[in-house]
């Protein structure tokens, strides 16, 4: 009862009453009310007008209500300003898209999960072992972009990590069955999407292999990113083994934002010996088995080393959110490592939506990087739909003389995403940013690469699902020995790009973009 009254008195339910009755208001005019005035003499015509002013009336209050429930919500002004426009323009349609997805927070049972989570993170995030001297003198002025993670995802820097880049999923794969493999004390697993095929089946074999070894095996995929993918039953096929594994947000059928909040984290961590993240998820078409979108650009990097811890505690946030217990956090991350002198400085971090981190992490992480470059940045992304700040950072870097080379796909996923991408082409050119397209085909790749020193390797678009509703992450590095590799697979691309020229006009769908832009904060 007390849960009911809360409910009734934020709004929302009186909300969604409020739209429900005016369904069947409609529904019983249109069906029954008309037979049953003509059978009692009452003309018709003073009823139409009677009940469309009362649902005009209901309309008003229902647009009031969420008019200044938008007012006072304490939130970047994108957001309310592309509410606000849909109220006007499309009110009835904009009350229900509010109701599932006005709240881009987490719900409350998974916020207590995350709290305790971490509570019992807390005493191993310190980056234990590290020369903090050292550590603050090496990184220069790279340390108040480390330092921002630390505060905002409350991970630590680590130094003396081993770092392989791998730049196609030609190469990542195998090395990931191989560590795979070699497991005997545990193995977490984490994508958003999961499909049938050559990669899935090769992996599950292991996985029931390694189970029937002892070996713990854990395992959450994204329940959207999965529809139609895989099997629905196969945390109940695996669960025979003794493979814990769960669907990240199942979806079922009720009103809830929590269904915006997907988890598009990637993540392997093998014992304590490998860990494994950036754009990948397990399907035929990261590995170039199948063909999709033409040639299928991606990166991943492997951790040796204390960074793994970071990774294992990132996933059992949400490990924890989709089982819905806490985990023994002491068993994973009190473990001595192995350090590899002289190999420079990474974060592994998380990012998520409101009621996480309270930050958009992700998003000022690449406005960071864009900061730190003074002479030349690369940044490869799938879809431009970025937030304002991030267009500005890009086009202030490049202002400053910054080399900026922004990297699209040349073969797009989703036509539409790419032509709203395309409405921005002319704003950044202006700036002298430099674009272009990855002509071999579908670039998935989010990375970046500042003067060659530091970089980031994960998951995390340049739009505003992965920026605002998501649950991301990936890896920041600074003077690691693999920054080379980085650099020469930006080179590589740049060869077999074309490069839009700084004259583009967008021909076709302007107006469409215009449109389109008042509402991709919502998207």
């Amino acid at each position: 009862m007390k849960k009911f009254i809360r409910n009734l008195l934020s709004g929302y339910l009186l909300i969604f009453f409020l739209l429900i009755l005016q369904i069947l208001i409609v529904i019983a005019y249109e069906n029954f009310l008309d037979v049953i005035l003509s059978a009692i003499g009452i003309e018709d015509s003073i009823w139409v007008v009677l009940i469309t002013l009362l649902i005009h009336i209901i309309q008003a209050i229902v647009a009031v209500i969420l008019f200044f429930r938008i007012l006072v919500k304490d939130e970047d002004p994108e957001f309310k300003i592309a509410w606000l426009i849909g109220l006007l323009i499309m009110p009835v349609f904009t009350m229900f898209i509010y109701l599932i997805f006005g709240n881009h927070g987490i719900r409350k049972k998974d916020r207590r999960i995350v709290e305790a989570s971490e509570a019992a993170n807390r005493k191993y995030i310190n980056g234990e072992g590290r020369n903090e001297e050292q550590y603050v003198e090496g990184l220069g002025r790279a340390h108040s972009v480390f330092n921002y993670i630390e505060n905002t995802a409350k991970v630590p820097g680590h130094m003396n990590n081993k770092i392989t880049y791998y730049k196609t999923g030609e190469e990542f794969f195998p090395e990931m069955m191989r560590c795979l493999r070699l497991a005997k004390e545990f193995i977490f697993i984490e994508f958003f999407i999961i499909s049938d095929g050559k990669l899935w089946d090769e992996v599950q074999e292991i996985l029931i292999e390694k189970a029937k070894e002892g070996v713990e095996v854990r395992l959450i995929y994204d329940d959207m990113g999965c529809t139609g993918t895989i099997e629905p039953s196969t945390p109940r096929i695996l669960g025979k083994y003794g493979i814990k594994c769960y669907k990240f947000h199942p979806f079922r059928p009720i009103l809830s934002g929590a269904y915006n909040n997907r988890d598009h984290r990637k993540i392997v961590v093998v014992d304590h010996q490998f860990g494994f993240t950036g754009g990948m998820n397990l399907a035929d078409e990261y590995g170039n088995i199948i063909e999709r979108f033409g040639y299928w650009k991606d990166t991943m990097v492997k951790i040796e080393g204390s960074a793994i811890n970071n990774l294992i505690s990132t996933f059992l946030q949400n490990y924890d959110i989709a089982c819905g217990h806490v985990s023994n956090f002491s068993i994973y991350l009190k473990h001595p490592y192995k350090e590899y002198k002289g190999e420079g400085y990474v974060i592994p971090f998380g990012d998520g939506p409101g009621g996480i981190d309270n930050a958009l992490i992700g998003e000022q992480n690449y406005i960071n990087i864009l900061n730190y470059a003074q002479k030349e940045v690369f940044i490869s992304t799938p879809y431009l739909v970025p937030t304002y700040p991030l267009v500005d950072a890009l086009r202030n870097a490049a202002l400053r003389g910054v080399k900026v080379h922004l990297i699209l796909p040349g073969i797009p996923d989703k036509k539409m995403v790419y032509l709203v991408a395309k409405s921005h082409f002319k704003y950044l050119l202006q700036a002298c940013v430099n674009i272009y397209y990855y002509k071999p085909g579908f670039n998935h790749m989010k990375s970046a690469l500042a003067d060659d020193e530091l970089a980031f390797v994960g998951t995390i678009n340049f739009d505003f699902r992965s920026l605002v509703h998501h649950f991301e992450c990936g890896i920041d590095l600074y003077k690691t020995p693999c920054m080379k590799d980085i650099r020469k697979d930006f080179e590589e691309m740049l060869s077999v790009c074309e490069k839009v020229p700084t004259d583009f006009k967008l021909k076709k769908g302007r107006f469409l973009c215009t449109i389109l832009k008042l509402f991709y904060p919502l998207l």
